[in-house]
């Protein structure tokens, strides 16, 4: 009677693990195994709006990061922009105070320092060179409010953003050249967290949705690893990111009078036109000339236009500023100038930001 129970427990025994969800494929168990490693890393960032008015205003809001030191947390810079009482959440539902350490607004990255605890594991950084279209990618963050959502898909392009009309320029992100796309399902909530391959490393931090959030047109945007791990050691080391800049601020040719521009032998758009330039740039040094202007900020003679950076042509403000932002201190960069009915050729020398 003994043993005739004990075959029928091994039997039923045998059939539930027979009926029990299995990871198939070894696609499947290098995914699971990169999330239950990664999810401990990621937390929620949220904080209190400064400008907070009328009922409900101040209700936290934020975003997503991750660990990428035992006290340091990579997050996006408009996560954190403009918030107050900032702190985050751990996979385990704990909250810590946080406060910002360092920023890079020309790619959107804000360093976090957290109080109170030691990251509970931490994240490095992949290679994101050469990424074959098509391979995996996970993400993971905060959409909807809810901490720790995972989503998978697949890396659908490399390449620049196209310009969108009619949105208000802002120089936050405005040195990401090109940016990773996944078709993984992307909200709001999960700008700054993290994008990772199935070796479990960082090869992007989201940022923003293209196509309508929600829907099934909506494309996530990631800031390569690369550039962020440069970012956040040069934070780290100088206090301050070692990119090239020019130091000056630029107008679209788009935006100009074509009569104007016809006026001193420019028959193209294609282009940006120096307008103010800094103390203590590179465009000072190289001795590059700004717009003119009246009292009233009317414009009244063109200054040097950017045809080239380094030989490559550029099409506006954007491409000028993402060129020379692939420069480090120390480098020289040859631009291609129309200046007063002709072209020129001017060398800067990157130096540090000040």
């Amino acid at each position: 009677m003994r043993s005739v129970v004990g075959v029928a427990l091994i039997l039923l025994l045998a059939l539930a693990l027979a009926q029990a969800p299995r990871l198939t494929t070894p696609e499947e168990v290098a995914r699971s195994a990169v999330i239950q490693r990664s999810l401990p890393a990621v937390v929620k960032v949220e904080g209190i709006p400064e400008e907070s008015f009328g009922p409900g205003g101040s209700e936290p809001v934020g975003g997503s990061g991750f660990f990428y030191s035992p006290t340091r947390i990579v997050t996006n810079y408009h996560v954190v922009q403009g918030l107050k009482d900032l702190r985050v959440i751990l996979y385990d539902g704990q909250p810590y105070p946080a406060q910002v350490f360092a920023v890079d607004r020309g790619i959107d990255i804000a360093i976090l320092a957290v109080q109170g605890v030691r990251a509970p594991a931490t994240l490095s950084f992949g290679s994101s060179q050469n990424l074959p279209i098509g391979m995996g990618v996970v993400v993971i963050g905060s959409p909807f409010l809810q901490r720790h959502v995972v989503t998978y898909g697949i890396l659908s392009k490399v390449g620049p953003v196209e310009l969108v009309q009619d949105v208000p320029q802002t120089d936050v992100g405005t040195e990401v050249g090109e940016v990773l796309f996944t078709d993984a399902r992307t909200e709001e909530g999960n700008s700054g967290g993290p994008m990772i391959n199935l070796q479990g490393q960082v090869i992007g931090v989201m940022s923003m949705v293209v196509g309508p959030p929600s829907g099934l047109a909506g494309l996530g945007l990631a800031i390569p690893g690369d550039l962020v791990r440069q970012s956040v050691q040069d934070l780290e080391r100088f206090g301050r990111v070692q990119r090239g800049w020019l130091g000056a601020t630029l107008v679209d040719l788009t935006d100009l009078d074509p009569i104007l521009l016809r006026s001193v032998g420019l028959i193209s758009s294609q282009g940006a036109m120096i307008d103010q330039i800094e103390p203590s740039s590179p465009a000072r040094s190289a001795g590059l000339r700004g717009a003119g202007r009246n009292p009233n900020g009317k414009l009244t003679s063109l200054g040097d236009v950017i045809l080239a950076v380094n030989g490559k042509a550029v099409k506006n403000r954007a491409e000028v500023i993402q060129q020379i932002a692939r420069f480090r201190v120390g480098d020289k960069v040859r631009l291609t100038l129309w200046r007063q009915g002709r072209r020129v050729e001017v060398t800067l020398t990157m130096v540090a930001r000040s």
